[in-house]
């Protein structure tokens, strides 16, 4: 059979299976949104159809899966590679150069193809991403959503038939998005096959033409598009899905002059962040807002004056008395199982209160299984949890949200209003309105270079 093809399919990686009884097919030229809670397989489903399941992560596999007829677990990467293209939620996983135009060019050269070829199609993809501009920049120095339209790129130069899209908004402003959108409606039209695996949904009201919805490894629902979108509010929460309309500009005030908190002078003005509330330092992608975040929590050194409640905040001092939750959780995950990891921070939280963080983060049934066998979205309540454990005087949030369902998205915000409430100072960066609405009090914008 052409295009994709499950049948009776069940994936396990401890007792709890990933996948179960699934049955699917998807025709070529479609483009498919699966959606559900974390953890409810959709990664799975992915890393199944383009072979890392069971090539580079081990799994117990039980059922038939093809892809224009090849099975994936019976052909090499290399060969599956020119049929599937992937781009993940986090784009640095996936990179091998240092530079854009060495990472767009990076799959052809490998298959011996022609430089004047090459070039070609990565001058008129990157025109038609909008990153020309970014072709010779440094890749550690972009921005998160940056690197996501790189990614994209990166996976159109080989003109596979498939194109598979693991939480592509996560990271993205709303400029971003839009341009992400864009991009994905040229693709439908050009008869590409697309997954795309999401928890931001309004962006893809007039983007795919049918919904799957996944629950503990199952497809409960599988419907057109059209039917999807004709849902309403009620029905969406009951459900526990994000919001089905584009959610509006969250509009807030700066905080009132203080010194009772954090005051950072800035190059582009003072920045103040006061204890007791949520501040969303908010901004277009590359603005330098993980930047200022680095800086802030001493991880990256500056000239910049920083002051705590009035006093100089050194940078020995903010080592010991800030938290970052990065925008790429990978890289505060060490141990090898999750409850390993809530105990290997430096503080020493009672055991009720470590019980009361693992119930409201909903991390019981992960306790058991290694970090980097999570979901992005369980990752990423991991760490927030580990923020959470350590109590630190001011905390920053990343783009906390990346990857979670609406139950996620409601912790975070309560989580977040709770640290506050004790005399934290808590700074939200973030371009997710459904969690600035919910939560924030004060919003500081970046302004672009």
């Amino acid at each position: 059979m052409e295009g994709i093809l499950l049948e009776q399919v069940a994936v396990a990686f401890s007792a709890i299976p990933a996948l179960d009884g699934v049955n699917l097919k998807i025709r070529p030229g479609e483009c498919v949104l699966l959606t559900g809670p974390c953890g409810c397989g959709k990664s799975t489903l992915l890393r199944l159809v383009n072979g890392m399941i069971p090539h580079v992560i081990p799994a117990n596999i039980n059922g038939q899966v093809s892809i224009n007829g090849i099975t994936p677990a019976k052909e090499t990467l290399h060969r599956l590679g020119q049929q599937v293209a992937t781009v993940y939620q986090n784009p640095r996983r996936q990179f091998f150069c240092a530079d854009p135009l060495g990472e767009l060019a990076f799959g052809s050269e490998n298959a011996g193809q022609e430089p004047d070829e090459i070039l070609t199609r990565i001058i008129r993809i990157a025109e038609r991403l909008g990153i020309s501009h970014l072709l010779e920049c440094n890749m550690f120095t972009l921005s998160g959503g940056q690197l996501q339209r790189i990614a994209v790129g990166a996976a159109l130069m080989d003109q596979p038939a498939f194109l598979l899209l693991d939480e592509p908004a996560s990271n993205l402003d709303i400029q971003s998005i839009t341009a992400l959108t864009k991009i994905l409606k040229s693709l439908r039209s050009s008869g590409i096959t697309i997954l795309i695996a999401e928890h931001r949904l309004w962006f893809l009201r007039d983007v795919v033409d049918r919904v799957i919805r996944l629950n503990r490894g199952k497809i409960i629902e599988d419907l057109p598009a059209s039917e999807f979108w004709l849902r309403d509010n009620s029905w969406r929460l009951k459900e526990g899905l994000r919001t089905l309309v584009e959610p509006q500009a969250t509009v807030l005030t700066g905080p009132p002059a203080g010194s009772d908190g954090v005051i950072y002078r800035h190059p582009k003005g003072t920045l103040y962040f006061p204890r007791s509330y949520i501040t969303t330092l908010s901004g277009e992608n590359g603005t330098g807002k993980s930047t200022l975040a680095a800086r802030i929590t001493g991880l990256e050194n500056t000239h910049d004056e920083i002051l705590l409640d009035g006093k100089p905040f050194l940078r020995s001092q903010r080592l010991r008395r800030t938290f970052l939750v990065m925008q790429d959780v990978n890289r505060q995950l060490f141990s090898t199982d999750v409850a390993q990891e809530l105990r290997t921070g430096r503080s020493t939280p009672s055991t009720q209160m470590l019980k009361n963080i693992i119930v409201d983060m909903e991390l019981n049934d992960l306790l058991d299984m290694h970090p980097m066998a999570l979901s992005g979205g369980q990752q990423q309540r991991v760490v927030v949890a580990l923020a959470l454990l350590e109590q630190r005087e001011v905390i920053i949030f990343d783009e906390p949200t990346s990857g979670l369902d609406y139950s996620g998205l409601e912790q975070v915000a309560s989580r977040l209003k709770a640290l506050a409430k004790v005399g934290a100072v808590v700074i939200l960066i973030t371009h997710d309105e459904e969690l600035s609405t919910m939560c924030s009090d004060f919003q500081i914008v970046v302004p672009a270079s």
